[in-house]
């Protein structure tokens, strides 16, 4: 089994695991795209309160790519994340196998989610479909794309290269620190959506574009990294050699 099958032998068995998880995750994801539909069709909501259409697009999206199970929420107790890689290390899987599968379960679950989020959003939102054509909201759209993924491989190193307090601690920290950016941008009566959404629409492809090289970049640099990480990394109460 070459280095690509072994990933999605990976990848799949988690995935098929976690389907219920998956299947919670998107409904979350279209009950946060419904709660903002109000905010996009009343101008005066959308410039009164621009936060939280920051909150959710900032905040909220990269961790989307991660699965609602019990495993998720029991990692700070239990230290889920630990326990598994510890017994996966212990049978015949290259670390560069576990990494990729790992980053390509994050690239699925969040390419599902965010397509019903966004299909959602432009379906019922008056304002995507009549004002915006379908290419403007394409780039929109994958802006954000970008962006989600290449904050989530951040998610991904602290899930899977730290114990689980030192990555609900990060988990925390970030959404605190995040949350309290978006809400200075609202109040200077700013919003970051708004105005790529606007600004996608003049025709300025080159956001998407560069959100898209972030990515590339971020993924490339972020499996390296992670890679690294888990080899020399803790397990349980002691370090084990781990092989490439």
């Amino acid at each position: 089994m070459n280095t690509r099958q072994g990933a999605w032998h990976i990848a799949k068995h988690e995935l098929s695991r976690d389907w219920i998880g998956i299947v919670f995750t998107a409904l979350f994801c279209v009950y946060l795209s419904l709660i903002t539909i109000g905010v996009y069709n009343d101008e005066d909501g959308a410039k009164a309160l621009p936060w939280i259409l920051d909150t959710v697009f900032i905040v909220t999206f990269p961790s989307l790519g991660f699965v609602m199970n019990r495993t998720t929420m029991k990692f700070w107790k239990d230290d889920t994340f630990t326990g598994k890689l510890a017994e996966w290390r212990t049978l015949p899987i290259p670390l560069t196998q576990l990494v990729i599968g790992r980053l390509m379960q994050l690239v699925i679950v969040l390419t599902v989610v965010l397509t019903l989020f966004f299909t959602f959003q432009y379906i019922l939102v008056d304002r995507l479909h009549d004002q915006i054509s379908i290419g403007a909201y394409l780039l929109f759209a994958l802006f954000w794309y970008f962006y989600a993924l290449s904050m989530a491989v951040t998610y991904v190193y602290w899930e899977i290269g730290h114990t689980g307090k030192v990555y609900a601690l990060f988990c925390y920290i970030s959404v605190v620190v995040f949350a309290l950016i978006c809400l200075v941008i609202g109040l200077a009566k700013a919003s970051v959506v708004l105005g790529l959404l606007n600004e996608v629409k003049e025709g300025h492809w080159w956001y998407t574009a560069a959100a898209f090289l972030v990515c590339v970049i971020t993924l490339f640099s972020g499996f390296r990294i992670i890679k690294k990480r888990l080899k020399h990394r803790h397990y349980i109460n002691k370090k084990i050699s781990i092989s490439s």
